[in-house]
Parts: structure tokens; C-alpha cells; sequence
């Protein structure tokens, strides 16, 4: 694992700056969050590994609740303590008890209810005479897909049992804007009037929606007009993110049904990548070796998602050009950002 080359200051660099030892309202809500969330893991657990999982289920959860209430009593005990931390310890402890991904058959029924609409939305795309009403219609899709995601409080149990009306999101956010954070008119402008990216590196989020209705399509539109676009997906499974292996299916089996991206994928402007990521949030030291390859000639990052745009990166910064987009799906976070939950996030950060 690799220090991202395209870091500005590495040496200064640390995801998840907000430490839960320090602030005592921080950690309150996240610990909670972390102990009531588990029991949707754990529910999950035992459908995608079936009934004689529910054993390794009960230790599973008697292990990691034990971890949150110790963390309760002495905050300090691990030294740090942020979101990054507790997400890896979680993934720790299903992996020790051979869970280690939950949301396997979640992920899947998602992305089976999904595909039959990407069609639509990328028709919908090239149908678009002007190429900021298409940016813009792609970058609302980055947002609506966006909501599907299992690992907020504001969707977690909304979405386990039923898929999210992606047309219905989208439609809800046309005409919205100021967005919370709005900085897509100089990231249009740098887009469609300045000299367009080489090439774009694309870190995404989750499964279903997210991924085949919103990132997909938001790359192809960058990749139809020269930009090779690589998508960065994680190495093993957190949560309902999308892994690279997954990706990778995904794309085969769009490329039937889109001649387009087939195109653009012999071409080799478009592909996935190992990011070598292995929670729903990102730590930037440590990437995969492919992510650096490409980072070499890559002059635009993309981080997608509230984990890895808000919660772990939003005041990174790189030496080259930098987009955050994201939903902000949990409270805590968006009374820390001033807005409310469901607000948008679209910063827009230009090489220094």
C-alpha cells in the first residue's frame, strides 16, 4: 500500500480530523449509531449466509457491541478514536467470525433491480443538446444514486427491504440549487469551457443505484468527451459498497446493452481499479499500487459519497483538480456542514 501521490501535503494529511476522544457529543451519537446499526448487519449477515451463520451472527455481535461499551467507558483505550477507526474494527470483527460480507445478497438484489433502468439514464444523457444541461442532469444522477446507502442512519432501514425511487430522487433535487455546498458553476466552467481533464480517477461508493444509475453514467459522460476515466473501487467488502471485482462484472454486462460505453471501454477510456480501500471511508496513505500507476498522469479526483467526500476527506486537498460530490444522509454531519439531512454537497477544488 502506497501514500496517494496526488496528496498535496502528504505529511500533513489525516482523514476523519473530528476525534471522537475529544468531543463528547461526537462520540455519544457515532458510538450509538455504530451499536444500533450492528443489528442490521447482523440481520443481514445471517440472510446472505443463511440460518447456520446465526451462531457466528451472535458472537459476532456480542464481540463488537463489547467493543463499543468499552469504548464508552475509557475513550482513549486504542489511543485515537474516529469513524475510520470504528469501521475498521468492525470489519475486523465480522471477518474473525467468517462474515465478511453481509450485504452480499442485499448488494446483489439491488443491482438486479437496477440495471434494467441504466439504459434510460444514459438515453436520457445523449439525448441533451447542450452539454451543461447533460452535465448537470449527470451530477444530480451522482446525487440521487447516492441515497442508497446502508450504512446511514437516514437510509439504512428505509432501504433493506425496498430499493429507492432513483427517477422520483433525481426529479426532487432539479431546480434546488444552491446546494449545500455549490461550487458545480466553476466546476462546469473548468469542465466545459477549459481544457478538458487527460484523465479522471473516480473514487466510488455503493452498489445499485449508486454505482450503475449515478457514477457509471457520470463517467461515460466524461469519456465521450475524451477524459479516460478510471473507477476506483474498494479491494474487499464494507458495507454496500460496490468492490472492484463487482465493478468489473457490472461493467461487462452494461456493455451488452451500451454500445457507447462498450466503445469507450475498448478504447480504454473507461475502466474499473483496485483502489486497495477496505472500509466505507477512505484513508489516502494507503492505496493500491494501480491507483498510484495512474495517478501519474491523472489531472482530476473525484471522491464520491458522505464517507469518503465528507467524513474523511472534505478538506483534502491535491495537486491537481478535486471533486467531492455526495448526499449527506446522517445528522451529526450535516448540522457540522450547517445544513440538514438529504442536503447535497458538489466541491469543487482547482489545481493551485
Amino acid at each position: 500500500m502506497a501514500v496517494f501521490s496526488l496528496l498535496k501535503d502528504p505529511a500533513d494529511y489525516r482523514p476523519c480530523k473530528h476525534e471522537m476522544v475529544r468531543d463528547a457529543e461526537f462520540r455519544t451519537h457515532w458510538l450509538a449509531h455504530f451499536e444500533h446499526h450492528f443489528e442490521l448487519v447482523m440481520h443481514l449477515a445471517v440472510d446472505t449466509y443463511g440460518p447456520q451463520a446465526q451462531g457466528r451472527a451472535d458472537a459476532c455481535k456480542a464481540a463488537f457491541l463489547g467493543d463499543v461499551r468499552a469504548f464508552r467507558e475509557k475513550p482513549d483505550r486504542c489511543g485515537e478514536l474516529t469513524l475510520l477507526s470504528m469501521d475498521r474494527l468492525r470489519q475486523e470483527r465480522l471477518i474473525e467470525h467468517g462474515l465478511p460480507d453481509p450485504f452480499e445478497k442485499m448488494k446483489q438484489r439491488e443491482n438486479e433491480a437496477t440495471l434494467p433502468l441504466y439504459p434510460q439514464v444514459v438515453a436520457e444523457l445523449d439525448s441533451h443538446s447542450s452539454e451543461e444541461e447533460a452535465l448537470l442532469l449527470a451530477t444530480e444522477g451522482v446525487f440521487a444514486g447516492n441515497i442508497f446507502d446502508l450504512g446511514a442512519g437516514a437510509t439504512a432501514k428505509r432501504y433493506a427491504n425496498e430499493s429507492p425511487d432513483f427517477n422520483a430522487v433525481r426529479d426532487g433535487l432539479g431546480g434546488t440549487r444552491p446546494w449545500l455546498v455549490d461550487q458545480y458553476d466553476a466546476l462546469a466552467k473548468r469542465l466545459l469551457t477549459g481544457v478538458r481533464p487527460r484523465k479522471a480517477m473516480f473514487f466510488c461508493d455503493n452498489a445499485g443505484s449508486d454505482c450503475l444509475l449515478g457514477v457509471i453514467p457520470f463517467c461515460r459522460f466524461l469519456a465521450k468527451r475524451g477524459t479516460q476515466v478510471m473507477i476506483a473501487a474498494n479491494r474487499l467488502p464494507a458495507l454496500n459498497d460496490v468492490t472492484h471485482s463487482e465493478l468489473g462484472a457490472l461493467l461487462e454486462r452494461l456493455r451488452k446493452v451500451d454500445a457507447t460505453l462498450d466503445g469507450l471501454m475498448r478504447a480504454g477510456r473507461l475502466g474499473a481499479i483496485d483502489s486497495g480501500c477496505v472500509t466505507p471511508l477512505i484513508d489516502l496513505r494507503e492505496v493500491s499500487e494501480e491507483v498510484q500507476r495512474h495517478a501519474a498522469d491523472t489531472d482530476l479526483v473525484i471522491l464520491e459519497g458522505m464517507g469518503r467526500a465528507v467524513e474523511s476527506n472534505f478538506e483534502a486537498l491535491f495537486t491537481v483538480d478535486a471533486l467531492k460530490l455526495a448526499m449527506i444522509k446522517d445528522e451529526m454531519v450535516a448540522r457540522k456542514h450547517g445544513g440538514k439531512v438529504f442536503d447535497t454537497v458538489c466541491r469543487f477544488d482547482p489545481e493551485m
